[in-house]
């Protein structure tokens, strides 16, 4: 794949995205494909299921890498395979809200494509500690297991405009740059077409949203980072890029209730001033609302830094460890 295939690819990429996005956030909500955005005082109707925008342009960027390359790189198709049926996963999710316990399965098995395709894989290297031999287990369990933890992070640390396509922005331009410098192509590859397909997203995403990214999207976030990481070799740091939705989980853990707070608590609620006053459990989003009074466009932006001081760490991290 020559450097100037991959600027073609990754354009046309960022380009279908941010058109297919515009259009689908006039046809959805005249659908009825709405949901309401509760961060605002006036609660206006959104576009849902924005994530189709990322799962369509990024298929079609990969399909001219493809079709156009003369090398056929299978792990590289695995690695793709994985991502759009975790969008796939996320689309049913958005239709018929999946049970937690189903939507998690789903996704795992989705990540046989490329279970498969690192079958040879035996160990995982982490800097100060080295390679952990897991042989078979490789393959069999941390594959399916980090395909499908990402891809529930990035599902849980969401809900407000730009912040989980701004996460996946950083997260994996971060991790396309670390595979490219660490002569990954592949993986750099990959994350180069799904950043883009991201910033064309993010752009009718960003405060105030015109379409929101749903499970659709969120979930090819989360299973990307983690794709990318499996195949460059690079899942320390991105274990690292996880840390901020690792410890939102964490948090709602913390919770006499996981995974039914808001029907116990309800919502975040805006008061008069813009500002979000949290429901009464444990969130990182709701930690930072404490902090401080704040509104939601201050909010993401306290949470993107956060993800972009573990995104200098990861690259710290990474390149002072290569041989």
């Amino acid at each position: 794949m020559t450097p100037l295939l991959v600027l073609i690819a990754a354009t046309a990429t960022g380009l279908v995205s941010y058109r297919l996005a515009s259009v689908l956030s006039r046809e959805f909500k005249g659908m009825g494909l709405t949901g309401i955005d509760i961060h605002k005082i006036d609660r206006p109707e959104t576009a849902e299921m924005g994530g189709t925008a990322v799962i369509i342009s990024l298929l079609f960027g990969s399909g001219i890498l493809i079709a156009l390359d003369g090398e056929k790189q299978a792990t590289f198709v695995a690695a793709l395979g994985v991502v759009g049926l975790a969008g796939v996963v996320g689309l049913v999710d958005d239709y018929f809200e999946l049970r937690q316990r189903t939507k998690a399965v789903l996704i795992a098995a989705a990540s046989a494509p490329l279970a498969y395709t690192l079958a040879g894989m035996t160990g995982i290297s982490f800097p100060f500690i080295g390679t952990l031999p897991f042989g078979i287990l490789v393959s069999a369990f941390v594959v399916p297991l980090a395909i499908t933890t990402s891809a529930n992070f990035s599902n849980m640390l969401a809900g407000f405009n730009g912040l989980e396509a701004g996460l996946a922005t950083i997260s994996i331009g971060t991790l396309s740059f670390l595979a490219a410098a660490t002569g990954m192509w592949e993986g750099a590859v990959l994350g180069v077409l799904l950043l883009f397909a991201c910033l064309g997203f993010l752009a009718l995403n960003w405060y105030p949203a015109k379409i929101f990214p749903g499970d659709a999207g969120t979930l090819v976030f989360g299973a990307g980072l983690a794709a990318i990481g499996l195949i460059s070799h690079l899942e320390f740091a991105a274990i690292v890029l996880s840390m901020p939705a690792a410890l939102d989980f964490s948090l709602k853990m913390l919770s006499k209730t996981p995974f039914k707070q808001r029907q116990q608590f309800g919502d975040t609620t805006v008061r008069e001033d813009g500002t979000l006053q949290p429901p009464g459990y444990p969130a990182l989003a709701h930690a930072f609302m404490l902090a401080a009074p704040t509104g939601e466009k201050g909010l993401v932006r306290w949470i993107l830094l956060m993800e972009a001081l573990y995104a200098c760490l990861a690259v710290f991290l990474t390149l002072s460890f290569v041989p």
